[in-house]
């Protein structure tokens, strides 16, 4: 509780709904706002899996390349991991505002809508789904 507003509900109340925290009781200066749709990761984890699946197919003839192809898969579990372990450390959170008709997400630019957030943050996994995409029908078309 803070010493300055007894009420900690209402501490925050003067903020725009993005600076709010979740938390009545968070005090370390988080913004909300910046939550992602569940479909933007998805996408992105199914982007990552087609150009695994297409490198995979593609180039994974010996045992080296096998296993660097799995080194790479395990990092990018990690990635995925660690974003859904802090999540739920977390806990319950509002929805992303993109998730809302019309939202917007706030930037340190400005507000961005949802297809926007979508081509900046999905720009790379995109290239690389279509990337493993391309090597396998580059080999599947020179014969395997």
């Amino acid at each position: 509780m803070s010493k300055i507003c007894p009420d900690p509900s209402l501490e925050h109340a003067h903020l725009p709904a993005a600076m709010r925290p979740n938390d009545p009781y968070e005090v370390s200066g988080i913004q909300t706002g910046f939550q992602l749709p569940r479909w933007i990761w998805r996408t992105m984890f199914t982007c990552y899996a087609l150009f695994f699946i297409g490198i995979g197919a593609a180039t994974g003839r010996d045992t080296a390349t096998i296993f660097m192809i799995l080194i790479s898969i395990l990092y990018t579990l990690m990635y995925f991991t660690t974003a859904a372990l802090l999540h739920r450390q977390k806990g319950i959170e509002r929805p992303s505002p993109l998730v809302q008709s019309g939202g917007f997400l706030d930037t340190w630019t400005g507000p961005m809508d949802s297809a926007t957030v979508a081509a900046q943050i999905l720009a790379v996994p995109a290239g690389f789904a279509f990337l493993g995409i391309i090597f396998f029908v580059i080999r599947a078309s020179t014969g395997f």
